[in-house]
């Protein structure tokens, strides 16, 4: 089978204001549910699986909300003509649609993985400067996980903005 059934079948679904609008809606509730759990996670942190889990219900219910307009989509517009025009064999259709949904459904998770992530990095000190320093307030002794949280947010916080503010320096022009 061409990857030009896919594509379009993808371009399809993104295209259309329904399924632009549920992956939208895929994607801030998934952020809403994460900013949720940080909030209540706050001052305890969290494991990545709880982060992870997290993200599993708006995606669970409204993902194969995807499928569901994938493949109702065309008939329910009467457009459904034209793909099967241009290829006959139905079964390529169908499995280019079965394999754009697959795609966009992977990118989602991915995209909601990575969301989950940052909220595990920021209730785990990896960001949180306060939290990255507060060994050294306390005179311990740190570990190397200790040691590596407090250079990132050090790098986060003061090393990347020091770097943006000395290159903008550099290249603004003087008035």
């Amino acid at each position: 089978m061409p990857l030009t059934l896919p594509r379009v079948e993808l371009r399809k679904q993104v295209d259309t204001r329904a399924g632009r609008g549920l992956l939208i809606a895929i994607g801030v509730l998934t952020a809403l549910a994460l900013g949720l759990f940080m909030w209540v996670a706050r001052n305890d942190g969290a494991p990545l699986s709880a982060a992870l889990a997290v993200t599993t219900p708006p995606q669970g219910l409204l993902l194969p909300v995807l499928g569901i307009i994938t493949a109702c989509n065309e008939w329910s517009q009467r457009t459904a003509l034209i793909p099967f025009t241009q290829e006959p064999r139905r079964l390529r259709v169908v499995l280019a649609k079965l394999l754009s949904a697959a795609a966009l459904g992977t990118i989602a998770v991915a995209l909601a993985w990575v969301l989950a992530l940052g909220a595990f990095l920021i209730l785990g000190a990896w960001v949180d400067v306060k939290a990255a320093l507060t060994p050294f307030a306390e005179g311990l002794d740190l570990t190397g996980t200790q040691w590596a949280q407090a250079d990132t947010s050090g790098l986060l916080w003061i090393g990347i903005p020091l770097v943006i503010g000395i290159w903008r320096a550099l290249m603004r022009e003087v008035k």
